[in-house]
């Protein structure tokens, strides 16, 4: 199985965690919907590194600094999931579930790239 495919399987584990915490967060918390789409990203963090760095870098090097590294390419994705929040979130469950899906597609485009290239470069 190829990196990417094994960053996809992850990637769609994680994205679909993403999305419905954060579905879950901007349809029941009072707070601002770019916010509780950034608070669900930030707990997803930790989680998406150990399983990017067990499965989809699966003997790649790693960046001395690789969770800071991942940590930095997940802002970017912190800002698309907020941004688009922002924008699109309804506030309705459904609705708010498919926008966070298709955020996390971006934002997994984004991170393949970034992660490959700096946090978990090939040897």
């Amino acid at each position: 199985m190829t990196t990417f495919v094994r960053f996809l399987v992850v990637g769609g584990t994680l994205a679909a965690i993403y999305a419905l915490l954060a579905a879950l967060a901007t349809s029941q918390l009072p707070w601002p919907k770019a916010v509780s789409a950034g608070v669900a990203w930030v707990v997803c963090i930790p989680l998406g590194f150990w399983l990017h760095r067990q499965f989809s870098f699966h003997g790649s090097g790693q960046h001395r600094f690789a969770l800071g590294l991942y940590a930095g390419t997940q802002l970017l994705g912190i800002g698309i999931g907020a941004g688009t929040s922002y924008l699109f979130a309804t506030g309705d469950f459904w609705p708010d579930l498919l926008v966070h899906l298709c955020a996390s597609a971006l934002a997994a485009v984004a991170s393949f790239g970034l992660n490959r290239r700096f946090t978990f470069p090939k040897q």
